[in-house]
């Protein structure tokens, strides 16, 4: 299962640094990866990406957020199948006014995301983001 968390973990350090190196990404998302985010406070509707809108979405954070930063909280690796559930805390701060968060602002959430992993890397990822007033 060490071999999970370690790809898990490599995925959230990208993903914080906002890199857009799809060979990077290439290492711990599967080709065929489907991240789904549940409806929050920036998305009204659930969104579904693949490996190239994961990229497009980070290179759009790029644009819109500084400094931010993951904390990972809770590690839950099932014991039945190649799943893992995250529980953690994300924070950033915006660097342009969108939605109900102002230029300057940093914002914070809690998480939950649900990997499977498929060939030893990402293969779904299921996020819940509970955004922190803003």
């Amino acid at each position: 299962m060490s071999e999970y968390l370690d790809v898990i973990t490599a995925y959230f350090n990208l993903a914080q640094h906002l890199t857009i190196n799809s060979a990077a990404y290439a290492e711990v998302l599967h080709p065929q990866v489907e991240q789904v985010e549940f409806p929050n406070l920036f998305n009204k509707v659930v969104q579904r990406r693949n490996f190239e809108e994961i990229i497009d979405n980070l290179r759009a954070g790029r644009e819109l957020l500084r400094d931010t930063h993951y904390e990972l909280q809770r590690i839950m690796p099932s014991s039945t199948d190649a799943s893992v559930m995250i529980e953690g805390r994300w924070e950033a701060t915006y660097t342009n006014d969108l939605g109900p968060v102002t230029r300057g602002q940093r914002l914070g959430a809690q998480i939950c995301s649900i990997f499977e992993l498929a060939d030893g890397k990402i293969y779904r990822q299921r996020q819940y983001i509970c955004y922190d007033q803003a």
